[in-house]
Protein backbone atom coordinates (compact mmCIF):
# COMPACT_ATOMS: atom_id res chain seq x y z
CA UNK A 1 0.00 0.00 0.00
CA UNK A 2 1.46 3.27 -1.09
CA UNK A 3 1.94 5.82 2.41
CA UNK A 4 -0.11 9.00 2.85
CA UNK A 5 2.21 12.18 2.40
CA UNK A 6 1.46 15.03 4.75
CA UNK A 7 3.56 18.35 3.01
CA UNK A 8 3.24 21.07 6.00
CA UNK A 9 4.12 24.48 4.60
CA UNK A 10 4.57 27.67 6.66
CA UNK A 11 4.11 30.74 5.04
CA UNK A 12 3.99 34.23 6.30
CA UNK A 13 3.86 36.89 3.68
CA UNK A 14 5.36 35.02 1.00
CA UNK A 15 2.73 35.80 -1.81
CA UNK A 16 5.39 36.25 -4.62
CA UNK A 17 7.33 32.75 -3.48
CA UNK A 18 4.11 30.19 -2.67
CA UNK A 19 2.74 29.80 -5.75
CA UNK A 20 5.85 27.91 -7.30
CA UNK A 21 6.49 26.57 -3.85
CA UNK A 22 3.06 24.53 -4.04
CA UNK A 23 3.19 24.12 -7.52
CA UNK A 24 5.91 22.03 -7.06
CA UNK A 25 4.59 19.90 -4.75
CA UNK A 26 1.31 19.39 -6.54
CA UNK A 27 3.40 18.17 -9.75
CA UNK A 28 4.95 14.83 -7.98
CA UNK A 29 4.60 11.58 -9.01
CA UNK A 30 2.71 10.55 -6.20
CA UNK A 31 -0.95 9.22 -6.07
CA UNK A 32 -3.19 12.04 -5.12
CA UNK A 33 -5.25 10.28 -3.12
CA UNK A 34 -2.47 9.86 -0.79
CA UNK A 35 -0.94 13.12 -0.68
CA UNK A 36 -2.31 16.45 1.39
CA UNK A 37 -0.74 19.75 1.22
CA UNK A 38 -1.16 21.49 4.31
CA UNK A 39 -0.43 25.70 3.91
CA UNK A 40 -0.63 27.63 7.24
CA UNK A 41 -1.02 31.00 6.50
CA UNK A 42 0.54 32.41 9.87
CA UNK A 43 -1.09 35.48 9.80
CA UNK A 44 0.14 37.31 6.72
CA UNK A 45 -0.82 40.51 5.60
CA UNK A 46 0.01 40.23 2.21
CA UNK A 47 -1.72 38.56 -0.92
CA UNK A 48 -0.72 35.38 0.37
CA UNK A 49 -4.46 34.05 1.57
CA UNK A 50 -5.17 35.29 -2.07
CA UNK A 51 -2.75 32.84 -3.34
CA UNK A 52 -4.16 30.41 -1.08
CA UNK A 53 -8.25 30.95 -2.76
CA UNK A 54 -6.57 29.78 -6.03
CA UNK A 55 -5.63 26.82 -4.72
CA UNK A 56 -8.96 25.95 -2.43
CA UNK A 57 -10.78 23.65 -5.33
CA UNK A 58 -7.85 21.13 -5.22
CA UNK A 59 -9.14 18.21 -2.87
CA UNK A 60 -5.23 17.75 -1.76
CA UNK A 61 -4.68 21.67 -0.35
CA UNK A 62 -5.87 22.51 3.10
CA UNK A 63 -5.19 25.97 3.82
CA UNK A 64 -5.25 26.97 7.65
CA UNK A 65 -5.13 30.58 8.70
CA UNK A 66 -3.89 31.82 12.11
CA UNK A 67 -3.05 34.97 13.87
CA UNK A 68 0.86 35.68 13.55
CA UNK A 69 2.71 33.65 16.53
CA UNK A 70 5.99 32.83 14.69
CA UNK A 71 7.09 29.76 12.64
CA UNK A 72 7.47 27.48 15.12
CA UNK A 73 3.81 28.27 15.75
CA UNK A 74 2.93 27.78 12.30
CA UNK A 75 4.64 24.34 11.97
CA UNK A 76 2.92 22.92 15.17
CA UNK A 77 -0.65 23.91 13.59
CA UNK A 78 0.49 22.07 10.83
CA UNK A 79 1.62 19.11 12.09
CA UNK A 80 -1.76 18.44 14.00
CA UNK A 81 -3.56 18.54 11.20
CA UNK A 82 -1.91 16.19 9.23
CA UNK A 83 -3.25 12.84 8.56
CA UNK A 84 -0.18 11.55 6.44
CA UNK A 85 2.33 8.21 7.42
CA UNK A 86 4.91 10.51 6.75
CA UNK A 87 5.14 14.25 6.95
CA UNK A 88 7.45 16.87 4.87
CA UNK A 89 8.13 20.61 6.01
CA UNK A 90 8.55 22.50 3.06
CA UNK A 91 9.52 26.12 3.35
CA UNK A 92 6.81 28.56 0.95
CA UNK A 93 10.04 30.26 -0.46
Amino acid sequence: MTPKVSVVVPAYNLDRFLPAALDSVLAQDWPADRLELIVVDDGSTDDTPQVLDRYSSDPRVRAIRQENGGLVAAVDTGLHAASGDYIALLDAD
